[in-house]
């Protein structure tokens, strides 16, 4: 069942024989440590087996401390960076230790640059930036790096609220694939640290960013996919979130097509859940809702597990909307209740039960699935959904959408006073909350209301045109301004109505030839009435091709000889039809 949480099933890419960590391992054992130092170094080739890793540490701690060489220390640095553990689990230790190796690499080698880079990386993650920056310094002089060009100048900026940057130009002119991708992520550090940066200025290091994206992709991309690249290039996972990265700029710049093909090229040398997520939703916003849902269903499949609750959420909501746009009513009913079993089964006092994404998507489910129902065909036990609802209040009183819901079943107990009581604390929350959507369709249901059980007209035209003055452009809400203007004998605003219930049909599915042909009818005899004689009898023409009646007969007779009077002035009382 889907409202379960599934054990996430892992589908592991093989690894490629990893030549560099064997050509490291040989050079190691030829005593040609500056083979090994490339290759496990420049080529991120340390082995993942924990007990292989600390027989390498050992290996080349006791080889140094008998005869210490600047690429052993280089070595003994990036374990201590990356993998202290095999020596040593206090964090901090493990960094100084890294600064004493590779000082003592450079006293060996003065331009050794990766016993300069990890002093000064020591001292970057100790947040000791000072004693970190002539490290840097010296690497960028001795070989490219445009990494540690954005990190040079997030340190020299660090106490400066509105840095120029301007000053930050990075060269992308290396042919280390790591290098120019970890460029891209530390680029995009610096929108979170300066979020008030100007428009210009982040504009520019986007396109920075993605310049270092695609520069990266293109060198993983020789070497992985074309195999004439650069071997030290040879990393298919890294190669990966690459392309989970590039996928994001991608989208955002609304190139859909590329950033879904970048993903799946990804996908095929490493498979992860935030890669899937990006193509997925690469397909939502271009409209792809199969492939779509493909993706999404494959999401809670494959990564559930690992999956945080709004993430599911958040999925499982474009499900239901994926399915109910395909009218898959059915597969949307299934994931509705999934996603409300899921909310129901969370305890009372989880503060996951007040996160705004996860009430959005709640209401969204609780919503969908009484129209869902409605579509579907399916009868509710009215006295239940009355019941769940008030529960809901009880805990949400202030959401418009649960509002608006509440007073759908009370219209179905025919409790009108108490349906137009919850629309109004809709109307009023959802105006606090800047909520502009519920608004318009909580004023379009006063309306329908006040018009179709209540009799009030004018109390009706009211609602309608305050729902159509905040942006409802929803064919139902003029047609029922139109309806309410032509009996109230209100011509020019059944004629602006009308004109907008017209032009909004193309875009609205299943409205009858009769509906059609009503409008028509009113805005022509609305026109008769202004003394828009050609116009009204052009209109009641169009009425009678999609359904006559005898009042638009009537009245385009009328019409046609005000015409030939040559549009002659003369009050006529409109014929009033039901």
């Amino acid at each position: 069942m889907k409202n379960t949480w599934k054990k996430q099933k892992y589908k592991s890419i093989e690894n490629t024989v990893n030549t560099l960590h064997q050509g490291a391992i040989e050079a190691f054992r030829q005593k040609n440590y500056a083979v090994a130092a490339k290759n496990w170094i420049q080529g991120h080739a340390l082995p993942d087996d924990w007990e292989e890793l600390k027989e390498i540490y050992l290996w080349a701690n006791s080889i140094n401390e008998s005869a210490p060489d600047a690429d052993l220390c280089a070595i003994l640095g990036l374990i201590a960076l990356d993998h202290h553990e095999v020596f040593t689990n206090d964090r901090e230790k493990a960094l100084l230790q890294c600064i004493e190796w590779s000082r003592q690499g450079i006293n060996i080698s003065p331009n050794h640059p990766w016993c300069h880079r990890h002093a000064g990386s020591a001292f970057y993650w100790l947040h000791q930036w000072e004693e970190a920056v002539p490290y840097y310094e010296k690497v960028i002089s001795l070989i490219p790096s445009p990494t540690l060009q954005v990190r040079l100048f997030t340190m020299k900026n660090h106490h400066n609220l509105s840095p120029d940057f301007l000053l930050l130009d990075l060269s992308c002119g290396t042919s280390e694939a790591m290098e120019v991708y970890n460029a891209g992520v530390e680029l995009n550090r610096l929108f979170g640290q300066y979020p008030h940066m100007s428009e210009l200025e982040k504009e520019r290091l986007t396109q920075l960013k993605r310049n270092c994206y695609m520069a990266s992709y293109d060198l993983y991309h020789k070497m992985i996919v074309e195999k004439n690249g650069n071997p030290f290039n040879e990393d298919p996972h890294t190669f990966a979130m690459c392309c989970n990265n590039l996928a994001i700029e991608l989208t955002n710049q609304g190139l859909y097509d590329q950033a879904i093909a970048v993903t799946t090229e990804g996908m095929k040398h490493s498979y992860f859940m935030y890669i899937l997520q990006n193509r997925f939703n690469a397909h939502l916003e271009a409209g792809n809702l199969k492939e779509a849902l493909v993706d999404g269903e494959k999401l809670l499949e494959d990564f559930m597990e690992g999956m945080d609750m709004e993430t599911y959420f958040n999925t499982v909501d474009h499900l239901c909307n994926n399915c109910m746009e395909l009218k898959d009513y059915e597969q949307a009913l299934e994931w509705l209740t999934a996603g409300l079993d899921t909310y129901y089964s969370l305890d009372a006092t989880d503060p996951l039960l007040s996160n705004p994404e996860i009430v959005r998507c709640f209401t969204n489910f609780y919503i969908n699935k009484a129209k869902v129902e409605e579509a579907s065909g399916i009868q509710s036990d009215i006295h239940t959904a009355s019941e769940e609802a008030d529960n809901i209040l009880e805990e949400m009183p202030d959401n418009p959408s649960i509002l608006i819901s509440r007073s759908n079943i009370f219209l179905e107990e025919d409790n009108y006073a108490k349906a137009l009581e919850c629309l109004q604390y809709a109307v009023h929350f959802a105006s606090e909350q800047n909520k502009i959507r519920s608004v318009q369709v909580a004023l379009y249901n006063m309306g329908y209301i006040q018009v179709a059980k209540l009799q009030d007209e004018m109390t009706a035209l009211e609602s309608f045109e305050q729902s159509i003055a905040l942006g409802n452009e929803d064919f139902w809400c003029y047609y029922w301004a139109v309806h309410c203007g032509y009996h109230l004998q209100e011509n020019e605003k059944t004629v602006d109505y009308a004109l907008m219930a017209l032009n909004v049909i193309p875009k609205q599915e299943n409205i009858t030839r009769d509906i059609i042909a009503e409008v028509y009818e009113h805005l022509g005899t609305s026109q008769l009435d202004l003394g828009q004689y050609a116009d009204a009898a052009e209109n009641l023409k169009k009425a009678l091709e999609y359904n006559p009646t005898k009042i638009a007969e009537d009245n385009l007779r009328t019409a046609e000889a005000e015409t030939r009077r040559n549009g002659s002035s003369g009050f006529f009382k409109k014929l009033l039809g039901s």
